[in-house]
């Protein structure tokens, strides 16, 4: 049990850095994060101008279709008047 027991404390050793790295790393990475989600907030309102656009285009496309019934339709009953 001994042998076991020196062996899991020389991995633990060995071990012992990566865990600090990786402290390290997560900290790093907070202003990274941090940088990104103020990006994203810059970003937000043309999130929303994109959405209304796509309602603005959407409609005038409704628009122009209803024009185009209801032009061949007035151009229908003409003809056969």
């Amino acid at each position: 049990m001994k042998p076991l027991q020196q062996l899991l404390i020389h991995f633990l050793e060995i071990l012992k850095p990566f865990l600090y790295m990786n402290k390290q790393l997560l900290q790093s990475m907070k202003p990274l994060q941090q940088l990104f989600i103020h990006f994203l907030e810059i970003l937000k309102p043309f999130l929303y101008m994109k959405e209304q656009l796509l309602q603005t285009l959407q409609f005038w496309q409704l628009v122009f279709r209803v024009k185009r019934v209801t032009s061949a339709d007035t151009k229908e009953r003409g003809d056969k008047a």
